[in-house]
């Protein structure tokens, strides 16, 4: 791993370079592309392909990453963004000790470590932050992703039964959460 001023560069398992860095407010249209990708392959992200536009996406995106209340890290390949991991933190003061993680992972480049290393930058971000919990929500069936942020010390909260309806059937979520005090990861 080599730390530079745009980020730490670093090897995915399979011997592939990347790039792991804070995300830019330019970085919006481009991270809305890889959701719309990702969403696009319709198993994910519940969000239908339709539901947004990417042009009104990259601008909340890049309004949000502008915000310094919430983290935006991109795995950046070729100059290509490849991946991200959000963490969105409340404002209300009942709930500004948390935060909602968010990741996303273009196919052909998941498997080869770069979700475990966004989501460790986020654990590290957190615990910079003060943050008591790190939250989020995974489709069961996302093993994968699950076998990732139980190796990173997340936990499982509980189900969510039939949560979300996608087309004609209706998918539980799983939750999760990390809580920097206890040491894990």
């Amino acid at each position: 791993m080599i730390q530079t001023g745009s980020g730490t560069r670093q090897t995915t398992s399979d011997g592939r370079p990347w790039t792991l860095r804070p995300a830019r407010p330019t970085d919006g249209r481009a991270l809305a592309a890889l959701f719309a990708e990702v969403r696009a392959e319709g198993r994910w992200l519940i969000t239908t392909p339709a539901a947004v536009s990417q042009p009104s996406e990259g601008f909340w995106i890049a309004e949000m990453i502008r915000g310094a209340e919430h983290l935006a890290l991109v795995a950046e390949a070729d100059g290509e963004v490849v991946g991200n991991v959000l963490v969105n933190v409340d404002r209300n003061l009942t709930t500004d000790h948390i935060g909602v993680l968010a990741i996303c992972i273009a196919e052909g480049w998941r498997d080869v470590g770069i979700g475990t290393e966004l989501v460790g930058g986020a654990q590290e971000w957190a615990r910079e932050r003060g943050l008591r919990k790190v939250s989020l929500g995974v489709f069961p069936d996302n093993e994968r992703a699950i076998a990732v942020y139980e190796r990173c010390g997340f936990v499982h909260e509980g189900l969510r039964r039939q949560q979300y309806r996608s087309g004609d059937t209706y998918r539980d979520e799983v939750l999760m959460a990390w809580f920097p005090a206890e040491g894990a990861s």
